[in-house]
């Protein structure tokens, strides 16, 4: 949904509700109270049939036709049955935006619900009308003097936008925000979302200067997860976000996906990968808040404690080290100018420091002084306990002093209740973070730090990219598509591994035997000590585990040596099959040679698809005699080598090898090119369910796939996270030197080519390109740039060999942004400058109209100086319509690519 149609939701000039009266039980009765008492600049009517003649002073009509004239908004709180008819009247007369507060049209399990739901749906789609709700408790924008919701209390103006999908919650938190002072530049419940959804109204809060941070409660996602992260993605590189996500029990679950221990596992993996931070319970976003809408954004994770006495300081180091935090190491000029305010000669000069009981608000101050101005230390911890020596309230009134002299975060924890409450209150109105405990100071310290690591990880510059031997994709499709034919769901294990070599990762040789008979022989052509596995379909199945994991070992028989020890095994191995299954039930028998030595380490490694979220990968520690559930990192692809890395490193394998291996980096680098290939066969073979290599053996010798499985669907997956578009790169040569380039998207690896494609622009060119000179691009702009969302933007880049024969090097570009609707397309190109005349304009040009033609774009457009002639001449030459726009004094440039086939997009291109 374009973020240019939601301003009739967050700013109208006019307001309708219907269902409005003074009766005291009317909803529609509160939100008028409510957009009176909050000042609404614009335009208020109210509808009832029952002909009042006013609502609060508000004039009332029966109906829609008597309205003078058509709202911008029309907010719904009639009874559940009327609400279809309001809807459709509404759009008959041209109302586009619909907020409906009604209840009672979502509840699950209602099928009446259900259908006055879905009539709803029906009765506003003919009209392009956009419906936020039902089931929620509406919308609050002091910045536009608009309280249009139930809330019992209005709030005030901030820079965090909250959006949630409890009505009821929301009111808790508004409630909450008033009492400590908190304000919101949005505020609103989406409930179950229907047409305005979560994704929708995140863009729209991310693009508003006005907003620094964005809350997030959600029980469940709703619609398109890849809407949901692509959306979050992008909110997070310019905002902090944080979510709130609770478990709705009233919603019956199915069982989790395989290889996944529980749903709470699957969106922390999301959520990280989108750059955000998670809470768990309404304590930690309450701590949330007050973090988000007071601490300055961190230059480090190192944090400093200061405290009157050793207990409540002990109480926060605990609770930072078990959470993974860290105390700053004190430097030597910092622990002398302390060791002269200590009262205590025999003091440490460690951090944690403690003032003792005694310490006045004088020594307070001096010490949080010396403290915040340490190099080493990036936030400061202030935990006070009080005494008649140590008074709450002027205490804080001298650190407050000291804090705002400070770029660095100052967080406070006034410990007790009735004498802290004024200390808490001073430091709440100098906006400077305060706590009850020293546990939740610490939490939400941690929030900071946690938000800071998603950051760097989902901006860190991915290894230079390598082509791999490109796989024999034909032959692993011909794999897959055979077994749907033949109406299976999984793969053999012959035809697991083949896959697995395909995408080269190195597989033990294996024999296949189909009798006892055959499975002797096999052995005696092995000639050493074997393993034998009976297959059947149920450990075909990646990631079957019953609840007595040992039983996995049944079908296995290890270090057989002889004939007769093979013989027995086999049969011991066949009986049990037949026992469990049926006779019909053994696919056979796999030998290979025992593997042993070389400090092998067994990983477990492969991929499953979550109902939400789609493919996710899978990574942690192997074998069948430990419990597999027990070590799980999951990501969601696709994935790079950097992100890869970040997955082995985040998991109990890398504190082993950080313990045991001869070559870490080594190691590592092989377990994350594994990861890589897994995550690259799911964007080749959507068909693919889930694939477990169980175990992967890692030694000094190398990797190894000793076991794997593979289960197959026939609806194919979609990834949460748009994949690399490789299918659109294609070979050309420049016009005049002839020389071969490749066009294709960017990708996350080009960074630091950009830069020098950047370094290589005249000031003349940049000017041109961003309308105003600048200087050196920065690492997170070149993250923006170069780590794209295919879904929402797309750039294309010219690459040839350098002529110095050292590596590839970046000579054009060209993006395109698209809305939501995908009615414009914006583009911007630029073209090295030694350049000009190789036709690299044409040839970038022609591929992003190209590009977006077949994507269903309606317009691509773009702007440009008027002193850009060629920038002009081109577009004129491509079919461009050019014309002057005198306000913005730029040159516009615009092309029709589809026609408009709905109103609403006849509407859009016209607006």
């Amino acid at each position: 949904m374009s973020t240019k149609y939601l301003k009739r939701f967050f700013k109208p000039r006019s307001i309708a509700v219907f269902g409005a009266s003074e009766k005291a039980e009317s909803m529609g009765g509160i939100v008028i109270q409510n957009l009176i008492d909050s000042n609404f600049p614009g335009t208020l009517m109210a509808v009832n049939p029952e002909g009042y003649d006013a609502v609060y002073g508000v004039s009332c009509y029966r109906g829609i036709t008597e309205l003078p004239e058509m709202p911008d908004l029309a907010i719904i709180c009639a009874p559940p049955e009327a609400v279809a008819d309001i809807v459709r009247k509404l759009g008959a007369n041209l109302v586009k935006a619909a907020l409906i507060l009604t209840g009672g049209l979502s509840l699950a399990g209602s099928r009446s619900a259900e259908a006055l739901a879905e009539e709803v749906k029906e009765a506003a789609r003919p009209y392009g009308i956009r419906i936020m709700g039902p089931d929620c408790m509406g919308m609050l924008v002091p910045g536009s003097n608009m309280n249009a919701s139930y809330s019992h209390i209005n709030i005030t103006k901030g820079k965090v936008a909250y959006i949630g999908q409890s009505g009821l919650l929301g009111t808790a938190m508004i409630d909450w925000a008033a009492g400590q002072g908190i304000g919101f530049s949005h505020f609103l419940t989406l409930g179950e979302g229907g047409d305005v959804d979560l994704p929708s109204v995140i863009d729209y809060v991310a693009q508003d200067p006005y907003t620094h941070s964005i809350l997030l409660q959600i029980d469940h996602v709703t619609g398109s997860s890849r809407n949901f992260i692509s959306a979050l993605r992008a909110a997070s590189r310019n905002k902090l976000v944080l979510v709130l996500k609770s478990d709705d029990v009233t919603v019956a679950k199915p069982a989790p996906a395989p290889g996944i221990p529980d749903e709470n596992t699957v969106y922390n993996a999301a959520l990280r990968r989108a750059g955000v931070v998670r809470v768990t319970t309404s304590d930690e976003l309450f701590h949330a808040l007050e973090t988000l809408s007071r601490m300055k954004p961190l230059r480090g994770e190192r944090i400093a404690l200061l405290c009157n006495g050793s207990g409540p300081n002990a109480l926060a180091t605990d609770r930072l080290i078990r959470q993974g935090g860290q105390l700053a190491p004190l430097s030597e000029a910092t622990v002398e100018a302390l060791r002269e305010i200590m009262p205590n000669s025999n003091w440490n000069g460690l951090n944690p420091v403690d003032l003792n009981a005694d310490a006045t608000p004088e020594r307070f101050a001096q010490a949080a002084a010396i403290l915040i101005k340490d190099k080493a230390v990036d936030a400061v911890l202030s935990i006070h306990a009080p005494t008649r020596l140590a008074p709450s309230v002027e205490t804080a009134d001298a650190l407050v002093a000291v804090a705002r002299k400070s770029p660095r975060n100052f967080l406070t924890c006034w410990m007790g209740r009735a004498t802290a409450i004024d200390a808490r209150n001073h430091c709440n109105n100098a906006n400077i973070a305060t706590f009850i405990t020293p546990e939740e100071a610490v939490d939400a310290f941690l929030h900071m730090v946690d938000y800071r690591k998603n950051q760097e990880v989902m901006r860190q510059t991915p290894a230079t990219y390598i082509e791999q031997n490109t796989p024999n994709h034909l032959s692993s499709r011909q794999i897959v598509t055979q077994a749907l034919d033949d109406k299976r769901n999984y793969l053999t294990h012959r035809e697991a591994f083949d896959l697995l070599d395909q995408y080269d990762i190195p597989v033990q040789p294996t024999r296949y035997a189909a009798d006892i008979d055959s499975v002797v022989q096999c052995a005696d052509d092995i000639g050493e000590a074997v393993a034998i596995k009976a297959l059947h379909q149920e450990n075909a199945q990646p990631f079957n585990y019953d609840e007595k994991s040992g039983q996995r070992w049944h079908d296995l028989a290890l270090d057989i040596f002889s004939r007769d020890e093979v013989r027995h095994a086999a049969t011991r191995l066949a009986y049990r099959v037949s026992e469990r299954f049926g006779d019909d039930a053994s696919m056979g028998f796999c030998i290979q040679q025992m593997k042993r030595g070389f400090q092998s380490m067994q990983v477990n490694v492969g991929f499953t698809r979550d109902r939400t979220f789609g493919p996710l990968l899978v990574f942690g520690a192997g074998g069948y005699t430990v419990d597999v559930l027990a070590d799980r990192k999951l990501m969601l692809p696709p994935i790079n080598m950097a992100l890869a890395r970040e997955m082995v490193k985040g998991s109990r394998i890398y504190r082993i090898l950080m313990e045991h291996s001869y070559q870490l980096e080594r190691d590592v680098d092989q377990l994350s090119e594994v990861i890589v290939k897994l995550s690259e066969m799911i964007v080749d073979l959507p068909h693919l369910e889930s694939l477990e290599i169980n175990p992967l053996l890692l030694n000094k010798q190398g990797i190894l796939a000793v076991d794997a499985a593979v289960s197959i669907s026939p609806e194919p997956s979609r990834l949460a996270i748009s994949p690399y578009p490789g299918d659109l790169a294609e070979n050309i040569t420049l016009k005049r030197s002839g020389r071969p380039a490749v066009i294709r998207p960017i990708r996350g690896e080009d960074e630091p080519n950009h830069l020098a494609f950047y370094n290589q622009l005249s000031p003349e060119s940049i000017r041109m390109r961003y309308f105003y000179s600048r200087g050196v691009p920065t690492h997170q702009e070149l993250a923006s740039w170069t780590q794209i969302d295919y879904d929402r933007e797309m750039a294309f880049i010219v690459s040839a060999p350098r002529l110095d024969g050292k590596g590839p090097e970046t000579l054009g570009v060209v993006r395109a942004v698209t809305d939501p609707d995908n009615i414009r397309s914006e583009f911007s190109v630029v073209i090295r400058d030694d350049l000009q005349g190789e036709g690299l304009g044409v040839i970038l040009m022609s591929k992003v109209i190209a590009y977006c033609k077949a994507r269903g774009t309606l317009m691509i457009e773009g702007s440009t100086l008027p002193s850009n002639k060629g920038m002009q001449g081109l577009a004129q030459k491509l079919g461009f319509k050019n014309s002057f726009n005198m306000e913005e004094e730029v040159v516009e440039m615009k092309m029709l690519l589809n026609e408009p086939t709905e109103d609403w997009q006849i509407t859009r291109l016209q607006s």
